[in-house]
């Protein structure tokens, strides 16, 4: 390892923490940042807000630029230094208000995570006024912890669902697509019953991109008062978001039940300005956006919308529609992760658990008392049980029986411990069909309006596969498990779509299609590099649910199909000059001017 030992700059640190009440003691001379062969840092420091500012200044080293991105979002400005480009994120955030929320519960937060949080922004700050050349520009900092808190409650908000929601709205093309998305992450959590060596095994296998502001970033925070972690974290963040500690280890995956809720307004060209709720007309709420675009000398105000049910925009027919997401509600998901990296055993674990302040992700959990749990984590409403209303569609926004406010405790959500199997996974599927089938939960136990998956993907029906052959696994069995690209036979499409009629379209009709039909018909289901039939189904895993409309229970018809192959073809012609091309051909990982082709999907 080699060491670096941040010294020189307590006077940027003291110059700093005048903007914060209370403020940590920061002693330089006691952070130590190793970085190891691999440029991972290892930073240790006697306090948990020093060590946050060691992460803080380790991580600006490797990419300032991305965090301070994330900064900007906070403020309303990402605009300022993108440009146009970044106006519709400072629009959304002004909208979504995030802000306001992280005001309004600011007193609620246990203050030895506030000081966490100032430790890390004082590590930013004093990063800053050392390298200033690297600041992108005037409005970055200083940061406030309210600003902070208002970035992440806005990027977990994101994550839960507004990105894919809003454009529908604007472009008219609700109700949406429930379900398809290109997120993907595999966990694995075996105890000593599965394993031949009578060791605990957990896989943390998250799929991220390799860099951008949700890339993850490896880390190993220690201090002396009880933190000691490795793992990752995103950029911004003043913690590990999943990984592992002396006693325990989690990983998280993406999990798609019900976290946003649309709604749309009943409005009256005779009633301006209102909508109407239980036969009353209430007042449409509006304020006004400022946004500052760089290369534009004036700002410019855009209209954003609230009703009861929260956010809401105008579509250019001039309707309306709302969003009402827990994530809007609560600014604690960081507190929440602060605990979960403080957790000694599975009760500490829990304990954080129940704070739900963490509205997704499924957690795979291990630990060396030979523990493994599975839950499928949300900050779940309870929503009204009246089957005229369609929590999966959009929904009447002229009553309050479609108006949740109260939520379900952590007990209620879909959860296994220690099951008989000796084993639980998650491959973005189902929470129902997370072990064996005599451990399996039913369905039936839970709300439906909920809307859990209950599907198998092709990861996860090849995963059981693997693991329902063995007795017990090895260490070197759970690798071969990690890293297998074998996919099962039959194949799924996304989600549930059914088009298995792909495999079955006539390539003699078809002269010029003919060579990309017969090579997925002749694929061997296995996704190396090398494979072409496994580039063919690639493209048409994504593309079959944009032929079919977004209808679900349905099949891919002969002619859809066709087009399916049309646009596969007319994608590799126009891109590649052919068709025969392999999946690492088209598949690659690039770095600078380094390129390798990679298989898996």
């Amino acid at each position: 390892m080699r060491y670096l030992f941040v010294l020189s700059f307590l006077c940027c640190a003291l110059s700093s923490i005048a903007q914060y009440s209370n403020p940590p003691i920061i002693r330089t001379e006691q952070i130590n940042i190793a970085r190891d062969s691999f440029g991972v840092p290892h930073i240790f420091a006697p306090t948990d807000p020093e060590v946050a500012y060691g992460l803080a200044w380790a991580h600006a080293e490797d990419d300032f630029a991305t965090m301070q991105i994330l900064i900007l979002t906070g403020k309303g400005k990402v605009a300022t230094h993108l440009g146009k480009k970044g106006a519709p994120i400072d629009f959304v955030f002004g909208l979504l208000n995030t802000k306001a929320t992280a005001i309004a519960q600011m007193n609620q937060f246990d203050p030895k995570f506030i000081q966490l949080l100032k430790g890390y922004l004082l590590g930013l700050e004093a990063y800053a006024k050392a390298h200033p050349e690297k600041v992108l520009n005037k409005h970055v900092f200083p940061i406030t912890i309210e600003e902070y808190l208002a970035s992440a409650a806005f990027s977990v908000a994101i994550f839960c669902g507004v990105d894919k929601a809003l454009p529908k709205i604007l472009n008219g093309t609700i109700p949406k697509l429930e379900g398809f998305t290109g997120e993907g992450s595999n966990a694995f959590a075996i105890n000593a019953k599965k394993s031949t060596s009578d060791e605990t095994m957990l896989v943390i296998n998250a799929h991220q991109p390799i860099e951008g502001p949700t890339a993850f970033y490896e880390a190993h925070l220690q201090s002396d008062e009880g933190w000691n972690i490795l793992g990752g974290l995103f950029p911004g963040a003043p913690m590990i978001f999943h990984g592992v500690t002396p006693n325990l280890a989690w990983a998280h995956t993406v999990n798609f039940q019900d976290k946003i809720d649309i709604y749309q307004l009943e409005t009256s060209k005779s009633h301006p300005g209102e909508y109407k709720v239980d036969g009353n007309w209430l007042k449409l709420e509006k304020r006004k956006i400022k946004l500052s675009i760089k290369g534009i000398p004036f700002p410019i105000y855009k209209t954003a919308y609230q009703s009861i049910y929260g956010p809401t925009v105008a579509t250019p027919k001039g309707e309306f529609f709302s969003m009402r997401l827990p994530a809007l509600m609560d600014a604690g998901a960081l507190q929440q992760w602060y605990a979960m990296n403080k957790a000694t055993n599975f009760t500490s674990f829990k304990a954080a658990l129940e704070q739900n302040h963490l509205p997704m992700f499924n957690i795979m959990y291990a630990d060396k008392a030979d523990t493994i749990f599975y839950i499928s984590n949300g900050k779940m409403p309870y929503r009204n049980k009246d089957t005229s209303f369609h929590w999966s569609s959009t929904l009447p926004g002229n009553t309050r029986a479609t108006l949740w406010n109260e939520f379900k405790p952590l007990s209620a959500l879909p959860q296994m411990l220690n099951p008989k199997s000796g084993y639980l996974f998650n491959a973005n599927h189902s929470p129902f069909l997370a072990s064996s089938e005599s451990d399996n939960l039913n369905p039936k136990d839970f709300d439906v309006n909920d809307g859990y998956e209950t599907y198998h993907d092709n990861r996860s029906r090849r995963a059981k596969d693997l693991i329902d052959q063995l007795d017990k696994i090895s260490y070197e069995d759970i690798k071969r498990i990690k890293f297998d690209r074998q996919l099962p036979n039959p194949i799924l499409f996304p989600y549930g779509f059914t088009a298995d009629t792909m495999f079955m379209v006539d390539e003699n009709k078809y002269p010029q299609l003919a060579s990309i039909i017969t090579t997925l018909k002749n694929w061997d289901y296995n996704a190396v590099a090398e494979s072409k039939g496994a580039l063919i189904y690639n493209l048409a895993y994504y593309n079959v649910p944009l032929v079919m409309e977004g209808r679900k229970n349905d099949k891919l018809t002969m002619a859809e199909a066709v087009k399916v192959y049309q646009i596969i073809y007319d994608f590799l012609q126009t891109n590649y000059g052919r068709t025969d091309l392999t999946l690492g051909e088209v598949q690659r990982l690039v770095r600078g001017k380094e390129s390798w082709p990679q298989g898996g999907m």
